[in-house]
C-alpha cells in the first residue's frame, strides 16, 4: 500500500481559499451599478489598488488550487489538464466547484485506489 500524502481539505482551508472568488463576486457589482456603489471606489487610484489586490489574491488562489490538483498522483493526466483549463479560464466559478466537491472526490478516489493495492 502506496500512500500519496494526499487527503480531503480542511474545512478552514477551504474557507481560505473561498476567499479570493467571493470577494471578485461581491466587487463586480461595482461594475453592474457604478453611480450606488461610487462609495466603494472613489477614486480611479482606490480602483487600481482594489483591482491589484483582488488579482494577487486570485492568482495566489490558482496556483494553490493548481497545486492540490497536480499533487493527485494517480489521477489521469487528461482529467488534471482539464480542470486547469477550466481553472484558469473560469477561475471565479470553477475554483468554487473544485474547493468544496470536486477535490475531495479526487481524494476519495487516491484512497480508494491505495486502498486496492
Amino acid at each position: 500500500m502506496r500512500l500519496t500524502g494526499v487527503s480531503k481539505m480542511k474545512k478552514s482551508h477551504k474557507i481560505l481559499l473561498t476567499i479570493p472568488s467571493i470577494l471578485i463576486f461581491i466587487y463586480s457589482f461595482t461594475y453592474m451599478f457604478p453611480v450606488e456603489l461610487h462609495w466603494a471606489t472613489p477614486t480611479m487610484k482606490i480602483y487600481y489598488i482594489l483591482t491589484g489586490i483582488l488579482q494577487t489574491l486570485t492568482l495566489i488562489q490558482t496556483i494553490i488550487i493548481l497545486k492540490i490538483l497536480w499533487s493527485f498522483e494517480r489521477t489521469q493526466k487528461s482529467t488534471k489538464t482539464n480542470w486547469t483549463i477550466v481553472l484558469i479560464l473560469f477561475n471565479s466559478i470553477a475554483s468554487l466547484f473544485f474547493i468544496w466537491k470536486e477535490a475531495d472526490k479526487l481524494a476519495m478516489n487516491e484512497a480508494s485506489i491505495d486502498e486496492e493495492e
